[in-house]
C-alpha cells in the first residue's frame, strides 16, 4: 500500500474516531445543515416542516401551551419562523423521535431569540455542541429585564436551604418573611417541567417545608416513580399563584 494510501485512511479513521467521540461526549451528532419550510409552530419550542417531520429547537424549554407565557411563546415562534424557509442545523434525535436544531432565519438564530425574549429558559446546555454562549447571554439578558418567565413575584423572602439530589430527594425552603404566607397554587419545577402545585397552605414566618420527589405519605411531594432533580445539572423554579418567579436555583 502507498504511503499517500496508508495517509488518507489513517486520517479518516481519525476524523470518524473524533466524530464518534464527539457524539458520545454530547449525545448528539455534529451538525447537519439543510433548509426547511416551517409549516407549523406547535409550542414554543417545536414546529413541524413540510414533509412532516417534528423539530424540537435544540437547547431550549419554553412553557407548556397551557401554562403561563405557553401561549406567547408559540406566538412569537410563529411570527418569527411559521410559513417560512429556515436553515436547519440537526444534532440528532430527542427519545420522542424529534429531530434536534438549531433554526436560523437568515442571519438570526431562533433558538437564541426565544430564549432571549424570555419566552424560554436554557435547557440541558451541557449537552448542546454549538451556540452555549450565545444562549446563556441571551438568558442573562432575558432575566435581568425580567422579560417573560423571568418577571419576579412581589414575594422575595423564600429561600433555598437545600436540593438533595443524591439518595432521596427533596427541597428545602424556609419563610424568612416576617409575615405568613398563603402558597395554595404555587408551583415548584425543575427545568424539564416536573410540577408540583402546593395545595392550600400557610406558610409561616421561620417554618421550614420540605418537598420530596417519591415520598407518597408526606403533604409536599411530587409523587413521581422516578428521579427528576438531574444530578449533572438541573433549575429549579419556585412561582407563585400568578406563574410570577419566586426562587430560581441553577446547579
Amino acid at each position: 500500500m502507498s504511503t499517500k494510501k496508508t495517509f488518507l485512511i489513517s486520517l479518516f479513521l481519525t476524523l470518524l474516531f473524533f466524530f464518534i467521540d464527539v457524539s458520545r461526549k454530547t449525545g448528539y451528532f455534529l451538525g447537519l445543515e439543510k433548509r426547511c419550510l416551517v409549516a407549523r409552530v406547535i409550542d414554543g419550542d417545536t414546529v413541524e416542516v413540510s414533509n412532516k417531520e417534528k423539530i424540537r429547537l435544540i437547547g431550549i424549554n419554553a412553557p407548556e401551551i397551557d401554562d403561563k407565557f405557553g401561549k406567547e411563546a408559540k406566538e412569537l415562534l410563529s411570527s418569527l419562523i411559521e410559513g417560512r424557509v429556515v436553515k436547519v442545523e440537526e444534532y440528532g434525535k430527542d427519545e420522542y423521535g424529534r429531530k434536534l436544531a438549531f433554526l436560523f432565519l437568515e442571519d438570526r438564530n431562533i433558538n437564541v431569540e426565544m430564549v432571549k425574549s424570555g419566552f424560554a429558559h436554557i435547557f440541558k446546555i451541557n449537552k448542546v455542541p454549538k451556540h452555549v454562549e450565545e444562549l446563556r447571554k441571551a438568558e442573562e439578558e432575558a432575566m435581568g429585564k425580567q422579560l417573560g418567565i423571568w418577571k419576579k413575584s412581589n414575594i422575595t423572602c423564600i429561600k433555598l436551604l437545600e436540593l438533595k439530589v443524591v439518595g432521596e430527594e427533596k427541597v428545602v425552603l424556609k419563610n424568612e418573611c416576617k409575615f405568613p404566607i398563603q402558597i395554595e397554587n404555587w408551583s415548584l419545577e425543575d427545568e424539564s417541567h416536573n410540577r408540583f402545585k402546593f395545595p392550600k397552605y400557610l406558610f409561616r414566618p421561620n417554618e421550614t417545608i420540605e418537598i420530596y420527589t417519591r415520598n407518597k405519605t408526606t403533604r409536599f411531594s411530587f409523587k413521581k416513580k422516578f428521579p427528576i432533580w438531574d444530578r449533572e445539572g438541573d433549575t429549579l423554579f419556585l412561582r407563585d399563584s400568578q406563574g410570577f418567579l419566586v426562587l430560581f436555583y441553577r446547579y
